[in-house]
């Protein structure tokens, strides 16, 4: 009798599946950051039975700055095959700028009924320290009013577009008497016979 044998050698050559890598978009918090959770990713593979080893480059409750930063997953079953998935976590500037400072006025006419009116520009503060805030004004300090109440308008944009705005009343009173010309010098008469 003669007899021969022969290996079968059932090798594993298809990476797991991963699913649940989908985009997550939030809102800065006033630090321009955001604390974003998200469900791990799920992992199935073809050859049950033995572990799936996942490493990410990031753990659900990190903290994340604003802008869009790529998190990824890698799975590696037993054969040592490896599936990757990953996402987007786009943290995105929506608040407005902090306005202080915006405060009414009260300035007294001058002979011609106005008044020239000065004030510190109010001041803006924004989460998101890195970007530029642009700020317009319906009228400047040193501005000319007349007499009565003018609303003054600042409006703040950030560099995400969000924006705030404060308004204040310049109010030119009228404090000075009417001013009386041409009055007649004193006139000296005699009485007549009542006296008068």
């Amino acid at each position: 009798i003669e007899t021969c044998s022969f290996n079968i050698n059932v090798m594993d050559k298809i990476p797991p599946v991963i699913t649940g890598c989908s985009d997550i978009t939030v809102n800065a918090n006033g630090f321009c950051q955001a604390v974003v959770n998200w469900r791990t990713p799920s992992v199935s593979d073809n050859c049950t039975g033995g572990s799936i080893t996942r490493t990410t480059s990031k753990p659900s409750g990190s903290t994340f700055a604003k802008g869009t930063t790529v998190v990824s997953y890698k799975a590696t079953d037993l054969a040592g095959n490896i599936a990757t998935c990953s996402f987007n976590v786009n943290v995105v500037d929506n608040l407005p700028p902090f306005i202080t400072g915006c405060s009414d006025i009260t300035a007294t006419a001058n002979a011609s009924c106005q008044a020239v009116v000065n004030w510190s520009a109010p001041s803006f503060t924004e989460n998101c320290s890195n970007g530029s805030i642009t700020l317009v004004t319906s009228k400047p300090p040193g501005s000319t009013f007349d007499k009565g109440t003018t609303v003054v308008t600042y409006k703040a944009t950030d560099a995400a577009g969000n924006i705030a705005t404060c308004s204040f009343n310049v109010n030119v009173v009228d404090n000075a008497p009417p001013i009386i010309t041409g009055c007649p010098a004193d006139i000296t008469m005699n009485a007549n016979a009542s006296c008068q």
